[in-house]
């Protein structure tokens, strides 16, 4: 009976897990920092394996853009939202769902990239 590979044998990539640098506007929402990035790093060098799934062209606001999905595996960590985004070899990777799997100790996320954010 053959064994799957374990997590951390499939966890080879390395990637910039990123959130949006945002303060207060005073007017109860919140906006850019002045003179800031638009994204500070959460982590950097996180492991984790990414598969392109399939490609596809969208158009958004007039403008056809080609797009690619991506199925995104790293071990589960606090925080981790849909507003986040990842780095991948130089690829913004934009999370559409991150829920846990079903072993608690890793999340299984679809992500795509030529989004404009």
């Amino acid at each position: 009976m053959a064994v799957g590979k374990g997590l951390s044998s499939r966890l080879r990539q390395r990637v910039t897990l990123q959130e949006p640098n945002l303060v207060d506007n005073n007017k109860g929402g919140r906006k850019p920092a002045p003179g800031e990035d638009k994204w500070r790093d959460l982590a950097r060098d996180v492991a984790a394996e990414v598969l392109p799934l399939r490609g596809d062209e969208a158009l958004t606001l007039g403008v056809n853009r080609a797009t690619q999905l991506y199925r995104v595996t790293m071990r589960c960590r606090a925080g981790l939202v849909p507003a986040n985004r990842l780095i991948w070899g130089g690829v913004v990777l934009n999370i559409r769902t991150a829920p846990p799997s079903t072993d608690r100790a890793s999340v299984v996320m679809t992500c795509e990239s030529g989004v404009a954010t």
